[in-house]
Parts: structure tokens; sequence; C-alpha cells
């Protein structure tokens, strides 16, 4: 049974209880504005009548009074009381007996009060002593008379009211509700570590909308949690080899030591450093979480003259100021391990830096003359230690993380990564960074920044 303080429960209890108010305030409405006013008009007519019909009485003979008698119960339902009989006082359910009381109280010139009595045959009738030339008529009416039932009415379309606004909330708020409780059903699953069905991207556009976007959001969590086993499948192995090489090398130092094998040790010991460092700067990218505002000239250079020690020539012209708020660390990484794909794979040619405002964004590009990747690998060297080159040497195939890195901080932030071919041969690496990042940018042309025009030397691959 589901729990009152549910968002279901809640939910139908609002809208039952504002369509039983608004039910309340109709019924209100129209007893004021359309019911009282006719029963105003229906009871003037009926208190003239009597008030008439005494007069008449009193007027008549005393031998043409049996037949006044039957005449005013014939046709209107009316009878005079003589000699007046017992008659007590009554509790007044309806509004209509005050209304008639108002009218005969304005038209005879006096209060009126009316009474009931029950006759032999247990019918009930209400009576009205009325002053008629001098003396008092009492004439009256049966119950039958008054065939109006007001509060069964009132009671009949509350009634009916509230069963149907109950039954149209439930119905509504299930309606509404079932797509959050298999949201929060597949939330639950992803936190408990399970890839939860595809939600039905149905219903309102708001709820479709949610939907949509929980399943995008399933998805690249998927692909993170995979690539982040792959991530750390591809460190075990990768810190194995050199350790086993370091234990064999240690062994035969014991025996005989050679400078070869020391220096041997040294570069391992060093390839494992690195490997270290990559992943403890990957963890403090993705730990980043505030955004600030900087420069992204200042920022491309500063990228630019990281991979100037390493001899490679980085060209590009200072261009309009670009005030950018975002994540500069996972920016920055992002753009200093194109370049260094860029550097490893660029055939010793000079690597361009270029960035362009427009088209809602800012895509900053890594551009080399190297040999290229083809259209059917461009996907997959984004997955972790995916190589084109199958050595696992740090010298010629690289570690294989630096574009599955760039891709999942891309990913992080709401950016995007691509790499296309370039004209004359090469490849063009991008990552876009949505305009909405933007403080203010100095031009919508295109543009590129770097360390600066001059050579800054050449690299081998």
């Amino acid at each position: 049974m589901r729990q009152a303080g549910s968002l279901f429960g809640r939910t139908a209890l609002v809208i039952a209880l504002v369509s039983f108010v608004f039910q309340v305030f109709t019924i209100a409405v129209v007893a004021w504005f359309a019911l009282m006013p006719l029963g105003r008009h229906a009871t003037g007519d009926f208190a003239a009548l009597m008030i008439d019909s005494a007069r008449a009485w009193q007027a008549a003979p005393a031998a043409e009074r049996p037949a006044l008698q039957q005449r005013l119960g014939r046709e209107h339902r009316l009878r005079v009381q003589e000699p007046r009989g017992e008659a007590a006082e009554f509790t007044r359910l309806l509004p209509y007996f005050g209304l008639l009381e108002a009218a005969l109280s304005e038209r005879s010139g006096g209060p009126v009060a009316l009474r009931s009595s029950r006759e032999p045959d247990g019918a009930e009738w209400f009576w009205a002593d009325l002053r008629a030339q001098g003396d008092t008529v009492r004439i009256g009416f049966p119950a039958s008379r008054v065939d109006v039932r007001p509060w069964f009415a009132m009671l009949l379309i509350l009634s009916v009211g509230v069963a149907v606004a109950l039954v149209t909330s439930a119905w509504l708020a299930r309606w509404l509700i079932a797509p959050l409780e298999r949201l929060a059903r597949a939330a639950q699953g992803i936190g408990q570590g399970r890839r939860p069905d595809p939600l039905p991207e149905t219903g309102p556009a708001e709820l479709a909308a949610l939907a949509r976007e929980f399943n995008r959001m399933s998805e690249q969590v998927e692909e993170l949690v995979a690539n982040r086993t792959t991530l750390l499948a591809g460190i075990s192995h990768d810190l194995r080899t050199p350790l086993a090489r370091i234990s064999l090398a240690l062994g035969m130092l014991s025996e005989k030591p050679e400078r070869d094998l020391i220096e041997r040790v040294m570069r391992d010991v060093d390839a494992m450093n690195e490997l270290i460092a990559r992943c403890l700067e990957v963890s403090r990218d993705f730990a980043e979480q505030e955004t600030s505002e900087f420069d992204l000239c200042d920022l491309l250079s500063q990228v630019a003259a990281e991979h100037a020690h390493t001899g490679a020539e980085i060209r590009g012209r200072k261009g309009p100021d670009c005030r950018l708020r975002a994540r500069p660390l996972a920016l920055r990484r992002i753009l200093s391990n194109l370049v260094d794909n860029a550097v490893r794979y660029g055939s010793g040619q000079p690597i361009e830096i270029e960035y362009r405002v427009g088209d809602g964004g800012v895509e900053i590009c890594v551009l080399d003359r190297g040999p290229g990747i083809p259209e059917g690998e461009r996907e997959a060297v984004f997955r972790p230690f995916y190589r084109l080159e199958p050595s696992r040497s740090h010298r010629t195939g690289g570690s294989g993380l630096g574009l599955a890195i760039a891709r999942q901080l891309a990913a992080a932030n709401g950016w995007t990564v691509a790499l296309a071919a370039r004209h004359g041969g090469g490849t063009v690496a991008c990552v876009r960074v949505p305009l909405a990042g933007f403080a203010s940018a100095g031009s919508a042309s295109a543009a590129s920044a770097s360390a600066g025009s001059a050579p800054a030397g050449r690299a081998g691959r």
C-alpha cells in the first residue's frame, strides 16, 4: 500500500481536495445566484396566494365556505383550518420556509411564523395565521406541496463529485508518478552497479525528456565504468611488465653488476613513474569542481610552452582575447594530451593550434602532418590502451591513454572531442566548448593562439 507521504499519495490528495473545494464553491455560487432568487420569487407568489385565499375566506358567507374549501384544496392544495387546532414549532431544515415566512410577513404587514401539525393519516401540514379584515385566518398547505429536497441533491452531487474526484486524481497521479517511480528504481539500480533497462521515452514532454536524458546518462555511466575498468586493467598490465624486467635485472645484478642493466632498470622505473603520474593527474583533473574565468589565449600559450622543451615546433598567432569560464585544469589536460599525441605521431612536422569562435561555442583544434588516422579507427582510438601502433613501447606506441582521457574529461564537462582528416595529410583533433561557458569573446572569426610564431625546434616521432 502506498504511504500517504509518498508523491503519489500527496498528488492524489491535493487533486482530490482541490476538486472537492471547487465543487463546494460551485454549489454555493449556484445556490446564491440561482436557487435563492428563484426561491424568493416562488415563495413571494405563494405568499400572495395564501393571503388572497385568507381574505377570500374571510369575505365569503358561511354557506359558501365549504365550496371555497374544496376549490382551494383542488386548485391550490390549500386548506383553511377552522376551527384552529393544535400546531407546534418545527425545525426549519429547508431555506424555503424562511423565505416563505419573510414573504408572508412583508405582505401581511406583521410577523408571521409557520407552525406544523400531523394529520391522523400521517400527513404533515404547515400553517400560517394571517390577519384578514380584522380577524385571523389559519391557512395551510401539506408538506407534499413543498416537493424540494436540496440537501439530498447537494449531498448526492458532493458524493458523486468526491468519488469522481478521487478516481480521477488517483488515475492522474498514477499516470504522472509512474514514470518517476520507474526512474527512481532505475537510479537505485545504477547506484547498486547494475545497468537498468532503458526507460520508455513516452508520456508528457517533460517526463519523456527526463527519461531520454536518464537513458543517455545511463549509457555514459556504463561507458565510464567500462573505461575505468579497462584503465585499471591496462595500468596493472603496464606496471607488471617493467616490474618483471626490474626483478630479472636485479637478479642478474646480484651476480654481475653491469651499467647497462642499471640503466635499463632506471628506464623502467621512469616509465612506471610516468604512468603513475599520469593516473594521479587524471584523478586530479576529474576531481576539479569549480569553474573559473581565464584567458584562452594564455592557456594555449602555456600548453604550447610545455611541449617546447621537447623540441616540438608549435605554430600559431596571437588571436583576439577570449575570456572563458570553464574548468581550466580539465581543458588544459585535454589540450595537452591532444598536443602530445600530435607531437608523438606528427612525423616531426610543425604542429598548429587554432581556435574558432562561433556557431554557439569555441572550437580549439590541434593540427599535425602525421600519417593520419583511418576513418574506421577514429572512434576506436578513444578507447583506453588502444593503439594504432601495436607496440607496447612508450617510445613508439605510447601508453594509449591520452585520447581516452581527453574524451572522458570532455564528456564529464559537457564538451566534445573529435578527430578528422586534415587537408593535405595529417590529423585535426578538436575540442568544442559550448558558448554558454564564455565570459566574453573578442571575435567570431577564425583565430589562432600559441606560445609564439617562431619555431622552437623539431621533434622526432
